[in-house]
């Protein structure tokens, strides 16, 4: 056996080897980027289910700090760039909310991972009465990002609420 074939050798067990702690270190990696996303809506659902009791007992400032500035509310065509602003269009929309409304139930969330380390909630939620009838069936896309303080949404929109659509499979 001459020295180079050893070198050879040598160099081929090498790089076995280093494609094998490859193939670990892959697998760890996915392991943790899952656990993380993971946490990330654990949190995110957390954060929305907070928002959703703030929305129920009037709390303006608390639904505001639910947001991160500027925030797009698509439905109505606005963009609010202060805390007060968000609070203003929350004042309106719950002025103009169904007549009688009382409380909202969440009936499905789908959280769904996007670019740049954002989140895509779809939360499908009926609101009802004091007599705890039905007046209205809904479906709101909200973008969550990270921020200092944690998750705050940015953006929301109002779908169309399909009864054989879930959020899961509206997100995909």
């Amino acid at each position: 056996m001459n020295i180079q074939n050893l070198i050879n050798g040598c160099l081929a067990v090498c790089v076995t080897l280093l494609i094998l702690n490859t193939f670990e270190n892959k697998d760890k990696i996915i392991e943790l980027e899952n656990a993380l996303d993971s946490s990330n809506k654990m949190q995110i659902e957390s954060a929305y289910r907070q928002y959703v009791d703030d929305f129920i007992e009037n709390d303006f400032d608390a639904i505001a700090s639910h947001f991160h500035p500027p925030v797009n509310f698509n439905t109505f065509g606005s963009i609010a760039t202060t805390y007060e602003e968000v609070i203003n269009q929350y004042k309106d929309m719950k002025a103009n909310i169904q007549e009688g409304y009382a409380y909202s139930i969440i009936d499905e969330i789908g959280i769904h991972k996007m670019e740049n380390n954002q989140y895509l909630v779809c939360a499908d939620y009926s609101r009802y009465n004091e007599k705890d009838e039905s007046l209205f069936a809904g479906r709101t896309h909200y973008l969550f990002i990270p921020t200092s303080t944690g998750w705050k949404m940015n953006s929301l929109e109002r779908k169309e609420r399909l009864q054989n659509q879930s959020c899961q499979s509206s997100l995909h």
